[in-house]
């Protein structure tokens, strides 16, 4: 008789692994039965066969009730890449045809910055289906949550597989009606001013300045500002000033299009400028998985910023 040495655990098969994955992200043996359009018995018979073959429980049972447990998680986040990787791998290899691009960014840069270079980008690549995800969310990139992220990001500690996109600072920032109505503003009138910020922070106290960061570094002397108004969005802060209504501290990066426009413009001209930590910058998943479309859309979108090409 013929041995096998060290020969290699069976897989476990295909048809369970992604019932498993499908029945992790509902966190509902319903919800996935739902999805994969099979009855709540063959997803309850998938999952029972993939824990037999793997020799472990992957699920807390209680009642109708199920949740991962911790090997669960970990194996969850694990197929999710693999089953990904997998779809990539048979996109790549199927004869060319329409691809679609997943993209996501924030409010603030999806109305602000990327609207405007979105015409030209589908012009450079027409045969593409861009699905557009502007929201505050972070989309996994390993997992195909989405192709390509902008993203604020620390500067001095910056994301994997990313270049940087937009630098970025904050300053006073208003439209030229709202200064037209107020002449001769200077540094004594700002307190008293209608101001509007979006401040954000990190743990290390980094990230979207305030109106206190703003005083802090330049309002010496200064009475306290009063009566701030404070929104969850960078675009829609910017949005505040461009009509109007205050003083935005905004963000430098996310204005420019407002600024080259003269729909705003610095308050106080070159002077009042506060650096940022954070930089938006262009993610993408592990290069050596990412298709020709996503090598493509970074290299244009780096293009539209007037940096240099990552691939």
């Amino acid at each position: 008789m013929k041995l096998k040495l060290n020969a290699q655990p069976r897989l476990p098969s295909l048809k369970a692994l992604h019932t498993f994955e499908v029945a992790a992200r509902c966190a509902s043996f319903t919800e996935a039965a739902e999805q994969l359009n099979v009855t709540l018995g063959a997803v309850s018979r998938q999952i029972r066969q993939l824990e037999n073959e793997l020799g472990v429980e992957l699920f807390h049972r209680k009642g109708n009730a199920v949740a991962l447990n911790d090997t669960g998680k970990r194996l969850a986040t694990d197929v999710t890449r693999a089953l990904t990787l997998l779809q990539k791998a048979s996109d790549r290899a199927r004869p060319a045809q329409q691809q679609t691009l997943k993209l996501t960014c924030t409010l603030g840069i999806a109305s602000h910055w990327l609207a405007a270079r979105l015409p030209a980008l589908r012009h450079a690549d027409p045969d593409v289906s861009l699905v557009l995800d502007a929201n505050e969310s972070l989309r996994d990139l390993a997992s195909g949550e989405a192709d390509i992220a902008i993203r604020y990001s620390p500067t001095a500690n910056p994301p994997p597989h990313s270049r940087e996109l937009l630098a970025d600072a904050f300053a006073p920032l208003a439209s030229p009606a709202f200064l037209a109505a107020h002449p001769a503003f200077s540094l004594a009138d700002l307190p008293q001013a209608p101001l509007i910020h979006s401040p954000w922070k990190d743990a290390q106290g980094l990230g979207a300045a305030g109106w206190q960061d703003w005083f802090a570094a330049f309002g010496a002397g200064a009475a306290a500002p009063r009566g701030i108004l404070t929104v969850n969005s960078v675009g829609h802060a910017l949005q505040e000033a461009m009509e109007g209504n205050g003083i935005v501290l905004g963000s430098l990066a996310v204005a420019q299009d407002a600024l080259a426009a003269g729909k705003l413009v610095p308050v106080f001209g070159e002077h009042g400028q506060l650096p940022c930590a954070y930089q938006y910058r262009l993610c993408w998943a592990d290069s050596a998985f990412v298709n020709t479309t996503t090598r493509r859309w970074v290299n244009l979108l780096l293009q539209a910023a007037g940096k240099p090409p990552a691939f």
